[in-house]
């Protein structure tokens, strides 16, 4: 079949990611560019999508068309939205201009298809065989079961890194009383929904607090690799990190060996996330995927849904 020209636009709550490629259908594809813009459209008010985070999220999909001309062939354009666009109200101040002044209709990924998509992403790219994908966002965190690389089961909990700072985390550093109810919370929400870890299983972690916690680490060891995707944290390994940003400043942390500091107000948020999940659940690994959604939508748009979960 006659390969085509895919433009990939994935509204996270976090950042939107942007990509260009060429797909074989059925054979393969080519990202050709990739561009990630912070815009934390899930850093508003409760369900709300902030006046600013729109502008700015507008900002960067006219830019992102305007730097990457197809030269006379228009791509298809695949435009998702995940948590942070799902649950707001005013949505449409987003999704309406884009619509009227790109002509980008963006499908709203309900909970179960965000949890899909990173699943196959995670699936297609690591070697492992069972336990559970979480991929932790802004917004929410998604838990795939997978049993002999099929997905079983998801499930979709707000507890975001953004959201969550959001919600608890109010001093600089949080107070000891701001984490205890930052756990209490956790684990209510937690209850009956974690998946419980088998003989050897391991949680796939996905999502920009797994990415920061694998680059601390491996700052932090120097040395012992290279590359993020496919890194095997120990629980503990969380468990220490955690505890390092725990005593510090945003300020401090943004300036740890191996971290981008544009996460250091969620990032303590985040990792108490993760490490919860894994002690919740039991699971003495986390394997890190820096694969995502924006992944499984070429993975669906090559081989139409053949692959992976």
């Amino acid at each position: 079949m006659t390969p085509q020209l895919v433009a990939i636009v994935d509204l996270g709550s976090t950042a939107v990611r942007f990509r260009l490629a060429r797909i074989a259908p059925g054979t393969g594809y080519r990202v050709l560019a990739q561009e990630r813009v912070a815009t934390r459209l899930g850093g508003g008010a409760p369900r709300t999508l902030s006046r600013d985070a729109i502008a700015d999220t507008l900002r960067a999909v006219h830019r992102f068309f305007s730097r990457h001309p197809s030269n006379g062939r228009d791509p298809r354009i695949v435009a998702v939205a995940t948590s942070a666009v799902r649950d707001a109200r005013n949505r449409e101040r987003l999704l309406a201009p884009l619509r009227r002044d790109e002509g980008i209709d963006v499908h709203v990924l309900s909970a179960r298809d965000e949890a899909r998509l990173g699943a196959s992403a995670a699936i297609e790219s690591l070697p492992f065989e069972d336990g559970v994908v979480a991929d932790l966002g802004g917004s929410s965190l998604q838990l795939s079961r997978v049993r002999h690389r099929k997905v079983l089961s998801m499930a979709s909990l707000p507890l975001g890194a953004v959201r969550t700072t959001r919600r608890f985390l109010h001093h600089d550093p949080p107070t000891p009383r701001e984490l205890q109810a930052f756990r209490n919370g956790i684990r209510a929400e937690m209850q009956g929904v974690v998946p419980p870890a088998g003989s050897g299983e391991v949680m796939v972690g996905l999502g920009g607090t797994v990415r920061a916690l694998a680059g601390i680490h491996l700052g932090a060891h120097r040395g012992e690799r290279k590359h993020r995707h496919g890194l095997r944290l120990h629980q503990s390994d969380v468990t220490a990190i955690r505890e390092r940003l725990e005593g510090l400043s945003r300020r401090k942390r943004a300036k740890i060996r191996g971290f981008k500091g544009e996460r250091a107000d969620i990032i303590l948020a985040g990792a108490i996330v993760l490490e919860e999940a894994m002690v919740f659940g039991g699971y003495l690994r986390l394997v890190v995927c820096m694969r995502g959604v924006g992944d499984g939508i070429l993975l669906r748009e090559t081989f139409d849904g053949r692959r992976g979960a």
